[in-house]
């Protein structure tokens, strides 16, 4: 299957040149027609008139005016609405302006604008498998939706309906509870602005793919107390890989009714549906006198397992958010949800191999009937509040999570492969015993006090603590019930209206992840531990609204490994140290860049195995770098062309450092132009991926290792109405 695909690819990709060169055209007409009115959007700051003849606005989609490339304010957890510059942690923010110049269709697309993001275990084909900083975030705990609602990650997340993500690192169980001490990634989805929009986008890549979405925004009432907001896309994918095609589709709606003066109420809906065949990962072989061997960079266009044997999978999120004005000073709100994320799925490993010769043995399990259910609930009070000239700013709250996954049944196959000269997988031979996996419960459930205190002008300190009770239950497998209070503290200063230094200590019950599929113990979440967190930081933003911030870290958490029994156990505890940058905003009227830089200091301070003390845990990098800018050329109206370089480098394949996958650098290049054709904004857009089509390691973890994909060619036309 994989060798009669080229002739299928090379029609659709011709098609989908002849599409853009003809629009092109038709838009570089257009442009020469009417060059000074190429744009006139409301949302664009006032200029004269030799201005508009020069420099043509990025084309929005939004129903207001964003930040650019860099965030004013944070939308997740406690800092809900708060300015960056008063905000005690870190928080990254990639705003929808770096997500429409890139071009970006996934998560990762979106973090690896991030320090220390990198990818744990998987190539990123199916689905984003993360990790911050070293350490893996949870597939069913690190990720929300619109900073309230825990969703499932073990499906691709579109962002064509996202306003922004953010990531805010370490420990953050004072408001979420239990989860990973990596980070909490918040996406916060598009609403209606003032606005209206109405676009259509047609979706083409150099490997075949093809697809269109539509962006559609309306305000109406007699007051526009109504909104709505609806996404969707449809896109035949066919991936860099020779014979791995499918499908991927959304749609979304966002609604909100401003019912009166008091109370705002919201609802979002998502629905996803998804359709690949997941590429093998590699297991790493046993190690010899302490030394793994791995093999060489195998093709990156070919698939190594069965191409007709895909993943499905769909995922169902509802959020339902109520907000009410007590009186001036006071507030509530209350937030409702549940997400549904079910797959029919087929993982491969690659193993037992040869590695000078490639020959080896390739291992399917098939696992239909998986099922993720997350449902919130949420209640929250906010008051200021005057204790002589002292102000508060108090949030009081309660939440309760419920997570369930069912049974299902892990049936396994072989089949013979070569990882350097793969063939067609036709025929798999049934393989041991299936294995059950046991309905799996989950309460997570908590109260918390959140009180910023402004002690003066420049000072101000927050206090908050949360008594948290962490409830599990699976045939099987011991049932858990653990309490704990979690206490936090921060302090900031004010250097200046436009820099600020903070300091901060948290303390929180989280969670040390679940058990990788091949581990004896698949799937079963750990019990949960303390971890802490110091950090020391400082921000500050420019006049030309360029936001700079650097900081220091330290995370100490209990650790997780597969032992000699192959169970995965918590097995003492890994300290995390390090310094992060990062800078996002304009350099120049013409140049907006977004860059960052990571690096960790990890080790195991201590553990039942001797042989990992002092070792750096597996996937942690020591150091990832990033950087992309854009430049809009003055002299030719909504042109603009962009540039990425991303960095990560070695990373061991397991916590006893007995190999590293290498470092690597990827670039990325892309062009835009915005016009007007008939009165309508048109735009063009290219983006290059690994444009220098290096293969690489891409992840490792879990007893695997993910290889990278090859360049692709993304193209877009889009058109408002």
């Amino acid at each position: 299957m994989g060798r009669s695909k080229g002739a299928g690819k090379r029609s659709l990709l011709q098609k989908n040149i002849l599409l853009a060169n003809a629009v092109l055209a038709i838009g570089m007409a257009g442009s020469m027609i009417n060059p000074a009115k190429a744009d006139d959007s409301n949302d664009a700051a006032p200029a004269t008139a030799k201005d508009e003849t020069q420099q043509l606005a990025p084309v929005q989609v939004t129903g207001k005016k964003d930040q650019g490339f860099a965030p004013v304010s944070v939308e997740t957890g406690p800092y809900r609405g708060l300015d960056a510059l008063d905000v005690p942690a870190t928080v990254n923010v990639v705003t929808r302006e770096v997500m429409d110049a890139q071009g970006d269709t996934g998560l990762y697309d979106a973090l690896r604008n991030v320090a220390g993001v990198s990818r744990q275990q998987l190539s990123g084909l199916a689905y984003d498998n993360l990790s911050i900083r070293g350490i893996p975030l949870d597939n069913r705990a690190s990720y929300y939706f619109n900073g309230v609602l825990p969703i499932d990650n073990n499906i691709w997340m579109p962002m064509e309906d996202k306003e922004r993500v953010e990531v805010l690192k370490g420990a953050s169980a004072l408001y979420y509870g239990f989860a990973a001490p990596a980070g909490i990634v918040n996406m916060v989805t598009k609403r209606a602005g003032t606005e209206p929009v109405t676009s259509v986008s047609a979706l083409g890549d150099s490997h075949g793919s093809v697809g269109v979405a539509v962006d559609i925004s309306r305000r109406f009432g007699t007051n526009d107390q109504f909104g709505v907001r609806v996404n969707a896309m449809d896109e035949h994918v066919d991936t860099p890989i020779d014979g791995d095609h499918g499908y991927r589709k959304f749609v979304s709606a966002a609604l909100d009714w401003k019912v009166n003066s008091k109370l705002k109420l919201q609802y979002d809906l998502e629905h996803i549906e998804t359709s690949i065949v997941e590429q093998a990962g590699i297991t790493p072989l046993a190690a010899k006198n302490g030394v793994i061997s791995l093999p060489g960079l195998p093709d990156p266009t070919k698939l190594l397992v069965s191409g007709d044997k895909p993943t499905k999978a769909s995922a169902t999120t509802q959020l339902l958010r109520a907000d009410y004005a007590i009186s001036d000073n006071w507030s509530a709100n209350f937030s409702l949800g549940q997400s549904i994320t079910g797959r029919d799925r087929w993982a491969w490993v690659f193993q037992k191999y040869n590695v000078a010769t490639g020959a080896g043995t390739l291992q399917a399990s098939q696992q239909n009937g998986q099922m993720y259910e997350n449902k919130i609930v949420r209640l929250e009070v906010n008051g200021d509040v005057k204790t002589g000239s002292i102000h508060h700013d108090i949030t009081l709250g309660v939440s309760q999570d419920w997570l369930y996954q069912p049974d299902f049944t892990t049936n396994f196959f072989t089949a013979a492969q070569n990882i350097y000269d793969p063939i067609d997988i036709t025929k798999l031979t049934p393989s041991g015993t299936p294995k059950q996996f046991f309905a799996q419960h989950v309460r997570n459930s908590g109260a918390y006090l959140y009180d910023r205190i402004d002690l003066t002008p420049k000072w101000q300190f927050v206090a908050g603590v949360r008594r948290s009770e962490y409830m599990t239950s699976q045939a099987g497998t011991p049932s858990s019930d653990i309490s704990h209070t979690s206490p936090s503290g921060s302090v900031i200063y004010k250097l200046t209206p436009a820099a600020s230094v903070y300091a901060s200590y948290v303390e929180a019950l989280e969670s040390a992840g679940s058990a990788p599929v091949t581990a004896s113990n698949a799937n079963q979440i750990l019990p949960a531990a303390v971890s802490k967190q110091e950090e020391v930081g400082v921000r500050t933003r420019f006049a030309n609204n360029t936001l700079v911030s650097v900081a220091l870290f330290n995370i100490k958490q209990a650790s997780a490994d597969t032992n000699a029994d192959n169970l995965f156990v918590l097995d003492g505890n890994a300290r995390y140290r390090g310094v992060e940058f990062s800078v996002q905003g304009d350099l120049t009227r013409d140049i907006s860049f977004i860059g960052s830089a990571t690096y960790i200091d990890a080790k195991q301070i201590d553990s039942s195995d001797p042989t990992l003390l002092g070792k750096t845990p597996e996937n942690t990098p020591h150091v990832t770098t990033s950087l992309f800018a854009e430049y809009r050329v003055p002299l030719v109206a909504g042109l603009s062309f962009n540039a990425g370089m991303y960095y990560i480098g070695p990373r061991p394949v397991n916590s006893a450092d007995q190999a590293y996958i290498g470092g690597y650098t990827l670039y990325t290049a892309g062009a835009r132009y915005a016009t007007r054709i008939f009165g309508k904004r048109v735009s063009l857009q290219a983006n290059l991926e690994n444009a220098t089509n290096k293969r690489y390691w891409s992840a490792t973890g879990s007893s695997q290792i993910g290889e990278g994909l090859s360049r692709t060619l993304e193209l877009s036309s889009t058109i408002e109405f």
